[in-house]
């Protein structure tokens, strides 16, 4: 039979209230493993001490051990149950019999850990239930683990997550003060972690001082850190370090402002002190600190606990930015310099190049005016200090001697004083400084191994330029001042945020940022890319930003570039759209791309492709606002079609708050009560219906009066429901038409004939947007656009992979959706100039595109384009019309999508310059 996890976590409960009321200690343990369906031979054995099933070391005091599974040991109150846990996990008893859990209980409080992931469960005893999910385990039920790459980031932040829980229960922090000295505490524990195991402190030595020197119940374990952390200021000359104990004067000076001001250290009792040894127990060399501060940001959110690592950006898309903003030009040219000969390095000028690139790497400075806890920061360091260590050891080879790279005092060119950052949350800032210097003794360690010797870690010097504030609303010439020449890189992943989740503070940044300039679709991101621009501009500073993908897409990209390119800056190099990945549980189906910015003219430009899971690299003279090779021009939205065809118009918009609409068993219902109405029934199309072949049905009134319809009770019924409706809505148009239940709000349905309809929505996935005929006689609502009266030769045109791609170029998302825009796609879209023959040929061929999907009878239109359902007839119909309307545009066609998107640009580009002519010349007149 299947363990019943309902039945245990009850049974649990019962157990330990029968426990704790009636004092039933002895028989705890039996009843705990009946529970977990140990059989009762073996309970009888284990209760009789049989040395073959109790294989504990002290049976007499009432220790229990069942091989395999679990060690139980009760205590008396007041011992310290911690060292008493910590005695049996490491006794040989543990790995011998493979005991999986070992439970430690003075009855108050149970400690139980489990050996495979040495994972502590602290909690009081009558709590024990509640936490049943940890005991699952013993019963062969394994608890599910996800880790990011570095599975003892996680288990630090979820034990530093126990502990910031604990203490947060113990302590009010109720002012912004409060909770910018816990966030400074959190920070300054980070650091005595990590150094004693990484060699800045002895081995052990942050441990024993608690371990050793603090009470049990945590009393004083406030007193002596605040002694600690005043000691870990005083310089080793310093008098008042001699006059403290020596257990606390053994700690080296640390400086670098980490322990300048003394804050008020928050109360610890018995289990808070437990947690915090925990983590001091845990391998703190093994967490890697470019991961290190992200990690460490859930830790004050418990919200985000289940998505540990979710800020975490990984190191190969960090790369993605800096790399071609200015890593890959530094590593060329150290190459190009190692090529170098060295016998004739007097007349190539070999060790004044190397000496020269040595300089220039040291004034190198790096921003992130959005640098959350680091990362970029933090990678951007590393590969800069790599580097300078190859110069070092292209000037040894060159030199054959460590000497001059070694000498008294040695430190490296590459400073964290040359990075900057912005970051809006005071604990994530406070890691990001903590990062950095961890980075730095990080790389001080492979210095060493590669050149014996390093600068040492303490006393700690600078830690960055790390501002807490709102980025958008700080001068950021105040942070990283540029004065033009200096070579300055801005890189980052700032916030997203959407024109639909915005909050009003964030909504007041855009203001500042952007003035007068309509915000309603522009992304918060665009705020960074606007005022970075404004930065770089008439300097040798460059900026590359990693966005959502919807900034170059859509109305969008016609409210931001072509201000970025007023003041001289033009994209040199981008990453078209990926989706975002990093360690986090659970990643957001976000879609992103990585845009360069520089005012610096480059010959050469590099676009990277994601192509069949493979990066591809494009190298073009211009990059386009969207993002393949293209000038700067950026499409706008139109309100009358460029290409002078048949309008495109939005569907009828019914807004009548479901009354007007129904579904076959509302409509057959009403038809049976209410035989009249039949007449006024018309089938109805959003785009759902429409694409899955569902069928929904609406009353459609727009000739009769609406006194007579109020003679039928139902009707009325409805119509009092839609005018109640529209009486509940903020718009006055809407109010007035109130008046009018009996129509749709917005009525665009014609009268006879035929009209093409189209989706608003779309999947990404498919290649070509279904589009179809549709009689007049149904009503299509506002979820899809129409073309009243529209001819088969513009549904041939719009039914070309041209038109499908030039959509998904200009086109705005709804997530990544394809949402096809009158104003933007249909409006600006060019059509071809044909003759008569020509168009009858296309028509031909949108003809057999319907005959196909006719012999396909059954399958949805959704079916039909999905890319892996597509029938072959069907695929052959739209080739063979691609070809035809390829060949209207060129004569020899188009190979790829690159070739007929540059096409369409430039033809726009020119009609729009030759439109903006013949109004400079009407206004002239």
């Amino acid at each position: 039979m299947a363990f019943n996890q309902t039945q245990f976590f009850e049974d649990l409960e019962k157990l330990t209230t029968k426990v704790i009321d009636k004092n039933k200690k002895e028989d705890f343990i039996f009843d705990f493993l009946t529970l977990l369906d140990v059989s009762k031979s073996t309970i009888t054995s284990l209760k009789k001490n049989d040395g073959r099933f109790n294989v504990a070391a002290n049976p007499e005091a009432g220790e229990v051990a069942n091989k395999q599974r679990i060690y139980f040991k009760p205590i008396d109150a007041g011992q310290d149950l911690a060292k008493a846990l910590s005695e049996v996990v490491s006794s040989t008893i543990i790995n011998q019999h493979k005991i999986r859990m070992v439970m430690v209980t003075d009855f108050n409080t149970v400690l139980i850990n489990d050996t495979k992931y040495d994972e502590t469960l602290d909690c009081d005893f009558a709590d024990l239930y509640k936490n049943y999910h940890f005991l699952l385990p013993l019963a062969g039920l394994e608890r599910a683990r996800e880790y990011s790459e570095h599975p003892a980031d996680v288990q630090a932040s979820e034990k530093m997550g126990r502990l910031f829980d604990h203490i947060r229960k113990l302590n009010e922090f109720n002012t912004a003060d409060d909770l910018h000295a816990l966030n400074i505490f959190l920070t300054r524990l980070l650091f005595c972690f990590y150094a004693e195991d990484t060699g800045i402190f002895e081995t052990n030595q942050f441990y024993d001082v608690i371990d050793r020197t603090t009470n049990i119940d945590g009393s004083d374990v406030d007193s002596v850190l605040y002694e600690l952390f005043e000691v870990l200021d005083l310089p080793e000359s310093s008098p008042k370090r001699d006059a403290k104990p020596t257990h606390l004067s053994a700690f080296p000076y640390v400086n670098g402002s980490l322990f300048a001001y003394q804050f008020a250290i928050p109360e610890f009792d018995a289990r808070t002190r437990r947690i915090l040894l925990e983590c001091a127990r845990l391998s703190w060399a093994e967490i890697n600190p470019d991961i290190f501060g992200s990690m460490f940001q859930a830790v004050i959110d418990p919200e985000q606990r289940g998505s540990l690592g979710q800020h975490y950006t990984s190191v190969s898309n960090i790369m993605k930015v800096i790399q071609p903003l200015f890593l890959d030009e530094l590593r060329a040219e150290l190459d190009i310099v190692i090529a170098l000969s060295n016998d004739n390095r007097h007349k190539n000028n070999k060790a004044e190049r190397l000496d020269a690139l040595l300089k220039r790497i040291s004034q190198i400075k790096v921003f992130d005016p959005a640098c959350g806890s680091g990362n970029f920061l933090i990678i951007a360091y590393k590969e800069l200090r790599k580097l300078e260590i190859d110069v070092l050891k292209a000037q040894r080879d060159l030199l054959g001697s460590n000497d001059n790279l070694l000498g008294l005092g040695f430190d490296s060119v590459v400073s964290l004083d040359n990075l900057y950052g912005i970051e809006y949350d005071d604990f994530a800032s406070q890691i990001a400084r903590l990062s950095l210097w961890l980075a730095e003794h990080q790389m001080n360690v492979l210095f060493e191994q590669e050149f014996g010797a390093s600068q040492p870690m303490l006393p700690l010097k600078d830690s960055g330029h790390i501002v807490y504030g709102n980025s958008l609303r700080i001068d950021w010439n105040e942070v990283c001042p540029n004065n033009g020449s200096d070579e300055i890189y801005i890189i980052g992943n700032p916030p997203f945020g959407g024109t639909t989740n915005r909050t009003d503070e964030q909504s007041e940044d855009m203001k500042i940022v952007f003035g007068k300039k309509k915000l309603k679709y522009l992304d918060y991101v665009t705020s960074w890319f606007w005022k970075g621009s404004q930065y770089i501009t008439n300097s040798n500073a460059k900026l590359a930003l990693v966005a959502t993908n919807s900034i170059t897409q859509g109305e969008q990209v016609g409210m931001l570039f072509p201000d970025i390119f007023e003041l001289g800056i033009n994209i040199v190099f981008a990453y078209q759209s990926f989706p975002w990945r990093n360690n986090a549980k659970h990643n957001a189906g976000v879609h992103v791309v990585i845009i360069g910015l520089s005012a610096i003219s480059i010959k050469e430009k590099h676009i990277y492709k994601y192509i069949d899971k493979i990066w591809h690299t494009e190298f073009v003279s211009n990059i386009s606002p969207y993002l393949v090779s293209g000038s700067n021009f950026a499409v706008l939205g139109r309100s009358k079609a460029i290409h002078g065809g048949s309008p495109m118009i939005k569907g009828n918009m019914p807004t009548d708050g479901g009354n007007l609409l129904m579904t076959t068993e509302e409509k057959n219902e009403l038809i049976n009560k209410e035989p009249e109405a039949e007449q006024w029934i018309r089938k109805l199309l959003g785009s759902d219906e429409f694409l899955n072949g569902k069928e929904r049905w609406c009353l459609w009134f727009p000739d009769e009066k609406l006194e007579m319809l109020e003679q039928l009770p139902l009707i009325k019924s409805r119509l009092d429901g839609v005018r109640q409706s529209r009486l509940k809505s903020p718009a006055k148009s809407t109010r007035e038409f109130s008046k009018y239940p009996h129509i749709f709000r917005q009525i665009a349905q014609q009268k006879t004939g035929n009209y093409i309809l189209v989706p608003r929505v779309s999947s990404e996935r498919r290649k070509y947007v279904p589009m179809d005929f549709i009689s007049y006689e149904v009503i299509s609502t506002d979820r899809n656009q129409l073309i009243p009266n529209g001819s088969m030769y513009t549904f041939g045109i719009l039914n070309s992979i041209l038109h499908n791609e030039w959509m998904r170029l200009v086109t705005g998302r709804l997530e990544s959706r394809y949402n096809y825009s009158i104003t933007t796609v249909y409006n600006t879209f060019i059509f071809p100039d044909a003759t008569d023959d020509q168009k009858k040929k296309i028509e031909n061929l949108a003809e057999e595109i319907l005959l196909a999907r006719a012999s396909n009878a059954g399958m949805t239109l959704a079916e039909l384009y999905d890319p892996d359902k597509m029938p072959e007839d069907l695929k052959q119909a739209h080739s063979n019309l691609d070809d035809a309307v390829d060949k209207l545009y060129r004569p020899q066609g188009f190979s790829n999508t690159e070739e007929r998107l540059a096409h369409l640009l430039a033809r726009y580009e020119q009609l729009i310059e030759a439109e903006q002519q013949r109004k400079g010349k009407k206004k002239a007149k």
